[in-house]
């Protein structure tokens, strides 16, 4: 391994998945305490838990007496032990670490460039890589020729003359249009109406009952009987018969 190797805990399990921590001190403590390098807030982690020392090559583990322990493999650690790349480490039951050991120039040095146009491919463009897409050509402007250009419109004195394109007429429209105010006016005279009609009705209903009823008299001599209809009587011309019945 070379001196200038990077080294890094990923959290595979636990409160933060994916979380990366660098490991760039010689001396690193881990726990749930805010005091430690690496602080895993996690019930199963001890507030001091482990300590991570750098060594040649790579870094040595150790724990700090945590309650749950620390688990290098799955073998539960009694002492230092160095580390591997790829080694898992456990913290209790509910938190893994992964431990992994990166090589100089590993992570910045780009992929190789193609060395030239090839068979379908494009040059200048990375292994592996998708070429860039090509944003269409937006077509030239053209002015509208003055013989195609529609007649000007006024819109007053002193303004500016726009341009309208003409266009189709509106469809007549098959809705048929209410006016409140027709009704309103239509509807007292409806009423009036049949107001008339009524008391027409009424007033020759009375008038044939009481023609009905002076024929009825007449004809039964009810004079004395009924004093008021013989006044009545008398007064529309039925005296003279009134007086025969006596």
């Amino acid at each position: 391994m070379q001196g200038n190797d990077s080294f890094r805990l990923i959290v595979r399990r636990g409160p933060q998945p994916n979380q990366i921590y660098e490991l760039k001190e010689d001396v690193i403590t881990l726990g749930r305490d805010i005091t430690n390098n690496i602080v895993i807030n996690d019930p199963e982690v001890s507030r001091h838990h482990l300590r991570l020392t750098r060594g040649a090559g790579s870094y040595t583990v150790e724990d700090l007496g945590s309650t749950n322990g620390t688990f290098v493999n799955g073998q539960r650690l009694t002492g230092a032990k160095p580390l591997s790349n790829g080694d898992t480490l456990g913290l209790g039951e509910t938190v893994t670490l992964g431990y992994e050991i990166v090589a100089a120039g590993a992570a910045s040095e780009p992929p190789p460039m193609s060395p030239g146009p090839q068979a379908g491919g494009t040059p200048g463009v990375y292994a592996g890589q998708q070429p860039p897409m090509q944003q269409p050509q937006q077509p030239a402007y053209q002015p509208i020729p003055e013989s195609q250009a529609p007649d000007p419109v006024s819109y007053g004195h002193g303004e500016e003359q726009l341009y309208q394109q003409p266009g189709p007429p509106p469809p007549p429209s098959l809705e048929y249009d209410y006016d409140p105010y027709i009704s309103r006016e239509e509807e007292p005279r409806n009423t009036m109406r049949w107001v008339v009609i009524g008391c027409a009705g009424i007033l020759l209903f009375c008038c044939c009952i009481t023609v009905i009823g002076a024929v009825v008299v007449d004809q039964a001599c009810l004079y004395d009987e009924l004093p008021l209809v013989g006044d009545v009587l008398e007064v529309l011309g039925f005296f003279e018969d009134a007086a025969a019945c006596l």
